[in-house]
Order: structure tokens, then C-alpha cells, then sequence
């Protein structure tokens, strides 16, 4: 059984956002890290394909639209899928508490990453650029690969604790961390995301008057409540209309265009 555990907590390293050995990020975080593909996995080394597809099916259904702006995660969809299938077959759970088993999860992975991994890894990028100042390939080298040695021990470590202890005593971590650490993360948890998008938008958009079409976007889907899919039908004949003006120089009349 202990080997199982190994392998169910390695695979939930190689599925983390920042593992890069299986094909990097897309066959990592957005394959092996998928909460039905997780607990696939962790139905094969267990044992218990069917309990835990349908727990596989209940959270990838409830995390199907978490995005990772800025490689900000709400919650960590890759811990969910591997930590709470297993939790719930070794603890002969019932498969339907797995949305609640998932949420104390998903917490500690992301308390992990933001908290640990990032703020260490802040010193190995300055590091980094000092060896990159002096010419040093070697050191830079070695401060790409040790990033790597810290998120597979904490990673590893974490999962590997949990599986092993239970499922109670991940509530018991949880709920030893004092209340004012955990408001702290809350209210910067929540900052991080608009941070992320920000950073994204600043990136990708070179005109800075195309923010206003993102901004008509913000406002349709909070103030208008429009679906996302209303908001993707209007952007799109929005786009067309743009596109018909732009490359022509000229105005419609009627569907034909009339050059000025």
C-alpha cells in the first residue's frame, strides 16, 4: 500500500502547473493534472475504477471552469484529482461527499503553492539574473532545476502526508492555521486573479483602446448578467463588422460596401 501512495503523490507532482516533465504544461497540468484523468489514474493503482470515475465525473463537473489567469489558481484542480479519489476509496467514503472532501484539498494545494513554492521561488529568479549578468550558463541552469527539487518535495511531501494520515488529519492542518492567516489569504487569494488577468491583457493587447472591448465585455456579463455564450455570439458579429471596416477603409450600405 505504501507504494501505491508513492505513486498516487508522484503523479500528483508530474501533474502540478509547474512539473515540465511530462511534455511540459499541456501534457502535465492540462492532461495528467485534469481531475477525470487524475482519478482515472488513481483508479488504476487502487483498485477502484468505478468509485472513482464517479468521483472523477462530480469534480471535474464542479472545477470544469477554473482558469489559471497568470498561473493564479483558486484552487488546486490537480491535488483535487488525485487527493480526493484516493481519500475517499482508502477511507470507504461515500463518492457523493467528494465536492466537500475536495474544497479542504484544493486549499491546501494552493496554500502550498502560493505560499511556499512562489515566494521561494522569487529568490532563485533573482538569482538567476545575477548569474545571467555574469555570464554564468551553469547558474543559470542550476537555478531552473532547483525550483523543480523544491516544488517535487513539497508537492510529493504534502500528498504523500495526507494519503497517509487520512482524510482527518488534513481537516486538523487546515483548521490549525490561525484565523487571521487564513483571512489574509483570502483577501490577497482574491486580488491575485485580477492581478493575473491584468498581467495577461498587458501582454496580448498592443492597442490599448481594444481594453474598451474587454471593458463592454466586463460589463455585459456583471451588470447585464449575459451568458458567456450571448457574450461570444455578440463579440463575434462584432468582430466581423470590424474586421469589414478596418481592412477597407470604407462604410456599409446595405451589406455592400461604399469606398469614401
Amino acid at each position: 500500500m505504501i507504494f501505491k501512495l508513492i505513486l498516487i503523490a508522484l503523479f500528483s507532482y508530474l501533474g502540478a502547473i509547474g512539473a515540465p516533465f511530462i511534455l511540459g504544461t499541456t501534457g502535465g497540468f492540462y492532461t495528467l493534472g485534469r481531475p477525470l484523468v487524475a482519478s482515472a489514474i488513481v483508479g488504476l493503482i487502487l483498485g477502484d475504477m468505478q468509485t472513482a470515475l464517479e468521483v472523477g465525473v462530480m469534480i471535474q463537473a464542479m472545477y470544469i471552469g477554473i482558469i489559471t489567469p497568470g498561473a493564479i489558481m483558486p484552487f488546486d484542480v490537480d491535488y483535487i484529482g488525485y487527493l480526493t479519489p484516493a481519500l475517499i476509496i482508502l477511507s470507504k467514503m461515500d463518492p457523493k461527499l467528494a465536492p466537500t472532501l475536495a474544497v479542504p484539498v484544493g486549499l491546501l494545494g494552493v496554500f502550498l503553492w502560493v505560499n511556499v513554492i512562489w515566494i521561494a521561488n522569487v529568490y532563485f529568479a533573482h538569482r538567476a539574473d545575477k548569474y545571467a549578468e555574469e555570464g554564468s550558463m551553469q547558474g543559470v541552469i542550476s537555478m531552473n532545476i532547483l525550483p523543480q527539487i523544491l516544488n517535487f518535495v513539497v508537492r510529493f511531501g504534502a500528498a504523500f502526508i495526507v494519503l497517509y494520515y487520512g482524510k482527518d488529519f488534513l481537516q486538523g492542518m487546515l483548521d490549525s492555521i490561525p484565523e487571521f492567516v487564513t483571512h489574509y489569504l483570502g483577501v490577497v487569494g482574491g486580488m491575485l486573479p485580477a492581478l493575473g488577468i491584468g498581467l495577461l491583457l498587458n501582454m496580448i493587447i498592443k492597442e490599448k483602446s481594444y481594453l474598451g472591448l474587454f471593458l463592454v465585455g466586463f460589463v455585459l456579463a456583471v451588470y447585464l448578467k449575459l451568458s458567456i455564450i450571448a457574450i461570444a455570439i455578440l463579440a463575434g458579429v462584432l468582430a466581423i463588422f470590424w474586421y469589414k471596416m478596418s481592412s477597407g477603409g470604407g462604410k456599409f450600405d446595405g451589406g455592400q460596401k461604399i469606398v469614401s
